[in-house]
């Protein structure tokens, strides 16, 4: 037998124990993957390592491994398992992302951003790359960098309301409303019943205090997912006065037009005096403590018309006898357990001893915000004696 015959026998051998071992390998993974079909991750994660162990070079076998470790909440074997692969072929744009993914699940942040715009970087024209790294800019407050990410989506899939949703989200983080509403508009064109965008639009008009369109999709979420239109109508939801409490309070707001100041009390009968006197009101939620107690968030003015009516009914007679009242109150204290408010303020006589007021018609107002920084219900922000509760 010369040589060259011989070569010949050992190159179809080796031919041979390749096919060999490559079929095994194909078995191998078509069994893994009934078995992680099955839910049986444990035994398709050896049978996937076996397949390797023929073909060391199959990437297919470590990426079907890393999917089964991860079902297995084996997050470090599933990103060992991808990076094999990748060390294999490393233009697998979409094994970048499944490992961007791992990652950004593990709040690895700038792992998974170098691993999405390395996917990015295999295949421009892929949009899943971009688009999640969008999220992850959203995730991490990046909002300028996730809307040139979702923009570069858009131009290449200009039909996919999911990326006008996230664009939307992240100009509603940006505070830039308008824009959302645009973006969010187009997302619920596209794309029916899309209840995340409903939402997000609803919080878009609420940003605009367009409060009747945020109604709108409120009532269009409900139909939708119930869980989001309960966040919407919390969110829809403004802190409120619920009423005056009498019997805390030492000022009589029912009192009418020309009431002398000594009716109010005995201390106002000198010329000259001062009494403090308090009103306390009760919200219906918890507000922001500081908010509350700050006084220029308070104000105490003469009714001018509406639901408050009119000072003095509208005709003061002797406006040189009215007592003067202080815009601003003197102190106002919290009660966070209760959510009630005390407002002091003070009344003083005139030099004569004849001063009136008309407390019927003193509108008590507060325009700060509850614990969450939401503004007042202007629909229940004040209160006068004449409308006899809040308005």
């Amino acid at each position: 037998m010369d040589a060259s015959s011989s070569a010949t026998k050992m190159f179809s051998a080796l031919q041979s124990q390749q096919s060999l071992r490559s079929q095994i390998a194909t078995t191998l993974l078509s069994s893994g993957l009934t078995l992680y079909q099955d839910g049986n991750y444990t035994h398709a994660v050896a049978a996937f390592k076996q397949a390797s162990a023929y073909v060391p070079e199959n990437t297919d076998a470590y990426n079907y491994a890393a999917k089964a470790y991860l079902k297995l909440g084996k997050t470090k074997e599933a990103v060992d398992s991808y990076k094999i692969s990748l060390s294999i072929d490393r233009s697998q744009s979409d094994i970048w992302v499944e490992l961007g993914n791992v990652y950004y699940s593990e709040k690895r942040y700038a792992e998974a951003e170098n691993a999405f715009k390395t996917a990015a970087r295999y295949d421009p024209t892929d949009t899943l790359a971009p688009y999640t790294l969008g999220q992850l800019y959203l995730q991490t407050e990046r909002y300028s960098e996730a809307e040139n990410q979702f923009k570069k989506v858009i131009k290449m899939t200009p039909k996919d309301g999911n990326v006008y949703y996230a664009l939307g989200t992240a100009y509603n983080k940006m505070g830039r409303h308008d824009e959302a509403v645009t973006q969010l508009e187009k997302a619920v064109t596209l794309k029916k019943d899309f209840a995340l965008a409903r939402f997000e639009l609803g919080t878009a008009y609420l940003g605009l205090e367009d409060r009747e369109k945020a109604q709108e999709q409120l009532e269009i979420l409900k139909d939708l997912d119930t869980s989001l239109s309960a966040e919407l109508e919390s969110d829809l939801s403004s802190p409120k006065i619920s009423f005056f409490h009498s019997g805390k309070s030492t000022f009589n707001p029912l009192l009418g037009a020309g009431t002398p100041l000594a009716f109010l009390s005995a201390d106002l009968l000198a010329p000259n005096s001062s009494k403090d006197f308090t009103m306390t009101f009760q919200f219906d939620s918890e507000m922001d403590a500081s908010s509350v107690m700050k006084i220029t968030n308070w104000s105490i003015s003469k009714a001018s018309g509406g639901e408050a009516g009119y000072y003095n009914n509208g005709i003061t007679l002797y406006p040189q006898k009215e007592a003067v009242i202080s815009p601003l109150p003197k102190s106002v204290t919290y009660d966070a357990t209760t959510y009630q408010a005390t407002v002091t303020f003070s009344i003083a006589q005139n030099p004569y001893g004849t001063a009136v007021i008309d407390p019927k018609h003193l509108v008590f107002k507060f325009s700060g915000t509850d614990i969450n920084g939401k503004k007042m219900d202007p629909t229940a922000d004040q209160y006068d004696g004449f409308k006899g509760g809040m308005f």
